[in-house]
Formats: structure tokens, C-alpha cells, sequence
């Protein structure tokens, strides 16, 4: 009895330990974390939408490369048929299906939710590591949240890439340099090279550490300086290098594809000008890694719309330390009412994203009928030419259809023409829409997009509508079969 006396003293001592850490750590951050809980619900809350051509094609792919391996000629589309495929994003893919294999959508969904909050929890972390007080952190959040949310929100492989970023800008921007930081960075750029293409711009941040250090320790330099060769760690090898080169330097895409154009001034990219301008004037507070690491994202994201949630990440860990901002004493009353409201918040953000994880897996795909799916199987067409926005939920949906699919999202597979073909396709009182699609029996259109389309075949002799929505249109020209 006293010896079991004894020992549950210690035990409980600890547990009180635990908690006071605790709620001291909720009275120091708590607006910190309220902040990100409030991110966290609203992109919760869009869960909903965040499935697009991007996810579709993610699970497509992974279910080819579990199947069939990694390499290998496209064969699932008429118009880049037996070109020389080169999956870079292979793992993220397998990843995503073997996820999915487990636990449907959802799963996909939470960890989805997972590594994208994670990231920016993990980026405001490594912002007090470096000496920011939460006032500096919590002034830099908003903007940088909404730059996510307004631009690379959607389910995608580029989800794994976040955690990634952060943890190699850490260790670059933090740790001096050595050996072991070497094999570190190593390590993690192999694994990145194979789960997204955004591994160019950390290659690019190892070099650019590499360029600073030269002068002080030529062999180490030297040795960052050699990092982005990592990059070849796949099964592809020296193929990569084709890969980057059609895609990261392919005019095609700024001209015809929105994400790759570069960003004008608007309510939505309002915050990355204004972090750019911040930048700027804090630049004599930056060393010149920092310096350099700020300018390589914010000229990333002044090229094209899809790189500025790399910048907002980066403000996010460097930029706190260098406001001049004083930091008023609060109140213990005040400080333990922040630590209940962090509290509320994150007991909130459990609900909310039970509640919606709890929905049925219909609830995700509002914009992906299933019915629409069984109509196009249902017609066993020859031929598809399908919207890039079904093209691989097809895929996904109905396996058969490989190889009679037009084309797909994987523009880096299609030449200029056929690009320009697709950016045509749409467009009000033309014919292109005509010339694209001859020789398809079955078009799946979105009604929104494809609106000039959609009203000029509906008017054409012969066609039937197998299915029809606010969205969505299936129509064939197929005679219907004989009773």
C-alpha cells in the first residue's frame, strides 16, 4: 500500500507537470493557434471542392504504377499515345491510391488536410524557433493564409511537397553547415524528387546556400552546390532532365494554362505584392541566405500563379524575426482567456472536420456525377472527347476507357498545337470546337466552361443527350441502337 502510495505520487506529479507545459504553451501561442485553427475549419470546410482533375489523375496514375510499374509509353489517351511517359510525381501517386485502397476518399481527404495544416503549423513553429515572438508570427499569418487558400487548396500531389519545403528552408536558413546537414538535405531532396515536381525550387534553395558558403568552405560548398543532383535519384535517371525542361520551361504553358501565367494585381494576390514590398523593406535585416531564399520564391511566384504559395511559406519562417514589433505584457486573466479560446478552437476544428469526414463519399464528388460516368459506359463509345476536367475521373471510374480518351491533364505530354487546340476549343463562335472533336462519337462537356460548345452540338441533327446537369453534359452522336 505506501509502496503503491509512493509510486502514484510521482506518476501524478508528472501528469500535473504535463498539463501546466501545457496550458502555458496554449497562454503563449494562443492566438497563434487560433489563428491556424480558423485556417484549418475553413479549409475544412472546402473539403468539399477540393477534389478536381488533379486528384483523379493521382489516383489514376497510382493505380497504373501499383499494377503496372512506374515506367513505361502513354497509352491511356489518342492523342499522346505511345509517347515516352514520365511519371516525376510516381510516389505521391502510389501514395494517394494505397491510401484510398485503405480508406476510400476520405482518407485521401484527411491526410490531405494533415500535411497541408501541418505545413503552416510547422512553418509558424520554426518561425518562434528562429527568435520571432508570436505577435511577428501572427502578423504574417493571415496574408499567407490566404494566399493558400485563394491558390493551391485542391487535392493533388503537390500536398506531400508543403512539409517538405519547410523542413529543407529550416535547415538551410538555421543549421551551420556540415557533413551530416549535406547527407540531411540529400536525403530529403531524393524522397521529394519522386513525390513532386516542386523539388526544383528546394534544389534551388540548396544551391543558393551553396553560393553563400563558397567563399567560407570551398569542399562544402562545393558539396551543396552538387545536392540538385539528387534530383535524378527515381526511376527515370537523366530522363528527368526532358521532363523539367517541357514543363518548368515550356511557353505553351503560361500562354494556354491559367496557373502557369503569371499573377496580376487583385484581391486575391493583394497579400503576395504586399508581402513582395515588405520584403523589401526589411531587407537590410535578412542575412543574405534569407535575402536570397525570399528573392528566388517571390520571383518564382512573379512567373507564374502556381509558384506564390511557395514565397507565402518562406515569408512565413523568415520574415517574422525582422518586424519591429513590441509586444504588449498581458494580463494572467487575459492570457488564460486566450488559453480557453485556443481551446474552443481546436475542439471546433475536431467537429467540424469529423463532421465532414462523416459525410458521404457523394458529398465530395458533387461535381463528378456518378451517374454521368455509368451513361458513358453505358454507351460503349469508340472514341471520347472529354472537358480536361473529366477526362481522368473517366479514367478513374470507368478502367475500359483507356486508350479511347482524347487527351488528358497531363499537358506536358501534348505539343503546342494540341495544346493550342484545347485553349480553342471553347472559344465563342468558332469552329475549332468542330475540328477538335471530329471522329469522337461521345463528348463529355462542362456546361459552364464549354457553354459555346455545349449550344452549337446540341443544335447539330443526330445528337442525343445520354446525361445533363448544371455542370455536365454527355451527349453522343451515335444513332441510338436498334430496339
Amino acid at each position: 500500500m505506501v509502496a503503491d502510495a509512493v509510486g502514484a505520487a510521482p506518476r501524478e506529479t508528472a501528469r500535473t507537470r504535463e498539463r501546466g507545459r501545457l496550458r502555458l504553451l496554449l497562454e503563449r501561442e494562443a492566438l497563434i493557434v487560433v489563428s491556424l485553427a480558423s485556417f484549418a475549419l475553413a479549409f475544412t470546410l472546402r473539403l468539399v471542392g477540393q477534389v478536381n482533375q488533379d486528384a483523379w489523375l493521382a489516383l489514376a496514375a497510382g493505380r497504373e504504377i501499383g499494377s503496372r510499374g512506374a515506367t513505361g509509353h502513354e497509352s491511356w489517351t489518342i492523342w499522346a499515345h505511345g509517347v515516352r511517359l514520365i511519371d516525376q510525381q510516381w510516389l505521391g501517386q502510389l501514395v494517394l491510391f494505397r491510401l484510398h485502397a485503405l480508406g476510400g476518399l476520405r482518407l485521401v481527404l484527411a491526410a490531405h488536410v494533415l500535411l497541408t495544416v501541418g505545413a503552416y503549423a510547422l512553418a509558424a513553429v520554426l518561425a518562434r524557433r528562429r527568435g520571432a515572438t508570436p505577435l511577428q508570427v501572427l502578423v504574417l499569418l493571415p496574408p499567407c493564409l490566404w494566399l493558400f487558400i485563394f491558390g493551391s487548396w485542391q487535392l493533388r500531389t503537390q500536398s506531400f511537397s508543403y512539409l517538405l519545403f519547410c523542413g529543407v528552408l529550416w535547415l538551410l536558413a538555421t543549421r551551420p553547415l556540415s557533413w551530416r546537414l549535406v547527407a540531411m538535405l540529400a536525403a530529403l531532396l531524393a524522397l521529394w524528387a519522386n513525390l513532386h515536381g516542386a523539388v526544383v525550387l528546394g534544389a534551388a534553395l540548396v544551391a543558393l546556400r551553396g553560393l553563400v558558403e563558397l567563399g567560407r568552405r570551398r569542399l562544402s560548398g562545393l558539396a551543396l552546390l552538387a545536392l540538385p543532383l539528387a534530383l535524378l535519384v527515381s526511376p527515370y535517371g537523366l530522363e528527368l532532365v526532358s521532363y523539367y525542361r517541357s514543363t518548368l520551361l515550356n511557353p505553351a504553358f503560361a500562354a494556354f494554362v491559367n496557373e502557369w501565367q503569371a499573377p496580376t494585381l487583385g484581391l486575391q494576390t493583394l497579400p503576395f505584392f504586399g508581402l513582395l514590398a515588405l520584403t523589401a523593406a526589411l531587407w537590410r535585416r535578412l542575412d543574405r541566405f534569407e535575402l536570397l531564399a525570399l528573392a528566388a520564391t517571390g520571383l518564382a511566384g512573379l512567373r507564374a500563379e502556381r509558384n506564390v504559395v511557395w514565397f507565402a511559406f518562406a515569408a512565413l519562417i523568415l520574415l517574422p524575426r525582422a518586424l519591429e514589433l513590441r509586444e504588449a505584457e498581458g494580463s494572467r486573466r487575459r492570457s488564460a482567456l486566450n488559453a480557453h479560446l485556443a481551446l474552443l478552437a481546436l475542439a471546433g476544428l475536431g467537429a467540424a472536420l469529423g463532421g465532414t469526414l462523416a459525410k458521404p463519399v457523394t458529398a465530395f464528388e458533387t461535381e463528378y456525377p456518378a451517374a454521368a460516368a455509368d451513361a458513358v459506359a453505358a454507351a460503349q463509345p469508340a472514341r471520347v472527347f472529354a472537358d480536361v476536367k473529366y477526362a481522368d475521373w473517366l479514367l478513374w471510374r470507368e478502367p475500359q476507357l483507356r486508350g479511347r480518351i482524347a487527351y488528358d491533364a497531363r499537358f506536358e505530354l501534348l505539343s503546342r498545337e494540341q495544346l493550342l487546340r484545347i485553349y480553342d476549343f471553347a472559344q465563342p463562335y468558332s469552329d475549332a470546337w468542330r475540328r477538335a472533336s471530329a471522329g469522337y462519337d461521345l463528348l463529355v462537356l462542362d456546361a459552364r466552361a464549354d457553354r459555346w460548345p455545349v449550344r452549337a452540338l446540341l443544335k447539330q441533327r443526330g445528337v442525343r443527350v445520354l446525361y445533363r446537369d448544371a455542370g455536365l453534359v454527355v451527349a453522343s452522336r451515335r444513332p441510338p441502337p436498334p430496339r
